[in-house]
């Protein structure tokens, strides 16, 4: 409750002023949003129409935020306790992304063991050639944690296990500069 109570009171410490409160989020694109370049403003992005993401752009936009957390932690701009679960979130989101655009439409879940295993032999089937072991390992590994995209969202982990199938308890460090 201390962390909500918090969070409430920046947002609401926040300098609002009524245009920022009533102005709605989503706007109609129109040529007041055009700009020379990426880096030049307005700041902001258009959704939707022909930008429409597709399953492997999001990955990569999930990915890219995910290593711009992690790097604004390595920089000191940001503590890195704060960002854990969000980093972990983006980045496994990102890989169940990943192997859903590369995936026919009915193999597609969020399974992550599901997702890996199906890669694993298309791979095979279509091109002859095997997944490198660790990038499975790697895959499984999250989804030993968080096998339906839930754990990192709402910190309710899974229990992993080992090879053996047995579980492990569950209390884990994840290294900024690793992840």
């Amino acid at each position: 409750m201390k962390h909500v109570v918090g969070l409430f009171g920046r947002l609401l410490g926040a300098p609002f002023t009524e245009e920022a409160m009533t102005r709605p989020l989503f706007e109609d694109l129109t040529g007041d949003y055009a700009r020379e370049d990426e880096w030049s403003g307005p700041h902001g992005f258009a959704i939707g129409g022909m930008m429409q993401a597709n399953t492997a752009s999001l990955a990569e936009e999930y990915f890219t935020a995910a290593n711009e957390l992690v790097d604004a932690s390595k920089e000191k701009r940001i503590a890195d306790y704060p960002i854990g679960n969000a980093a972990l979130f983006l980045y496994r989101h990102s890989c169940e992304l990943i192997l859903k655009a590369a995936l026919p439409a009915s193999k597609r879940t969020h399974d992550l063991t599901g997702l890996t295993d199906n890669f694993v032999e298309m791979i095979k089937e279509k091109y002859g050639q095997d997944v490198p072991a660790w990038v499975v390992r790697r895959m499984k590994e999250l989804a030993a944690i968080d096998p339906n995209s839930t754990a990192f969202r709402y910190g309710n982990y899974s229990t992993p296990i080992d090879a053996g199938d047995a579980p492990i308890e569950f209390e884990a460090y994840v290294s900024l500069s690793h992840l």
